[in-house]
């Protein structure tokens, strides 16, 4: 009996049902061609924009891209983002981040002794706002030591939008088809 592929809860776009916008950037790369573009390709007037604001994320906030990734697998470890979480640890290994910081992550070890105070800082203030919304006055006391009121609101965008894609991706029940996550980052140093 063949083997059967994993398939989305939701259907995935297919390259026939794209628009001719969405069809180039498919084919422009594999980055483009993973279950969760074609996922979030239905949204067809959103996905755009939504990706846009992605690269923007990347690529031009002033929260320290190290910081950012930190932040990132803080979200995709505490709501369990399982296709994510496969392509941040490609995405945290290709940026240098040490597998002692990811290990702390992935066991829940936020304030271990592996992260500087400032890491600790920025940890603690994820985890709230992953898990309570709010986030108590000693917490944003100390993020707020280290980070200015422009960094805050860009770290609670970026914390908002990783929670944003798990909840699509883990509604659809997305499969894993391919670990891409650093092709971007790989891409862009090759432009620079």
């Amino acid at each position: 009996m063949p083997e059967t592929k994993p398939t989305s809860r939701i259907p995935l776009l297919e390259p026939k049902d794209m628009t001719p916008e969405q069809l180039q950037e498919y084919e422009s790369s594999a980055a483009n061609r993973t279950n969760l573009g074609r996922l979030l390709g239905q949204a067809k007037t959103l996905a755009p924009r939504f990706k846009a604001f992605n690269e923007e994320m990347a690529t031009s906030i002033t929260v320290p891209p190290l910081e950012r990734e930190i932040m990132t697998l803080a979200v995709l470890h505490l709501d369990r983002g399982e296709w994510e979480w496969a392509q941040h640890l490609e995405v945290a290994k290709f940026m240098g981040i040490p597998q002692a910081k990811v290990d702390a992550i992935a066991n829940e070890r936020f304030g271990d002794p592996v992260f500087t105070d400032r890491e600790r800082a920025l940890l603690a203030f994820t985890r709230q706002v992953v898990k309570t919304v709010r986030v108590d006055d000693v917490v944003f006391n100390q993020v707020a030591a280290f980070y200015d009121p422009r960094q805050i609101v860009e770290s609670i965008l970026v914390i908002a939008n990783y929670m944003m894609i798990l909840r699509v991706s883990e509604v659809a029940q997305l499969p894993l088809d391919g670990v891409v996550g650093a092709d971007f980052w790989k891409n862009r140093k090759k432009a620079q």
